[in-house]
């Protein structure tokens, strides 16, 4: 089982402007995909938290859920990193992060989000970590 944390990540070209980050066990999830000044989707717009939470159905045709949008318009039209979201009862789990839009069908996967997760989750302590998102 993994743990998720949330935590400030600072962003690469803008010291000033840090976002909320995903720590799941050791693992740093924007420094690890690569992502240095996107935004976390969770600060941008609290369905995207409800989303992940699974408290609302995804905004994507693919039923998958936005994590980082872009750094300069937080829109998905430009693209976002998303994840699919699974309820397995007492734990959720995290896979196939990739690249997608919400004009275009399918999404991508590089090399180091192919290789990254599943991440399963203890559903209360999941739950705990990203419910003050939801409410803000």
């Amino acid at each position: 089982m993994h743990t998720l944390e949330i935590y400030s990540a600072p962003g690469s070209r803008d010291k000033v402007r840090s976002f909320a980050d995903y720590k799941i066990g050791n693992i740093r999830l924007a420094k690890h995909l690569g992502i240095n000044d996107d935004f976390s989707a969770i600060e941008v717009d609290r369905d995207y938290a409800k989303q992940l939470l699974l408290r609302m159905p995804s905004c994507l045709a693919s039923g998958r859920v936005p994590l980082y949008l872009c750094g300069c318009c937080a829109d998905l039209g430009c693209g976002a990193v998303t994840v699919k979201v699974e309820d397995l009862g007492d734990r959720i789990k995290w896979s196939d992060i990739g690249w997608e839009s919400n004009w275009k069908q399918g999404f991508s996967q590089n090399d180091w989000m192919n290789r990254t997760g599943p991440f399963y989750f203890d559903k209360i302590v999941y739950l705990s970590a990203l419910q003050v998102y939801a409410k803000r």
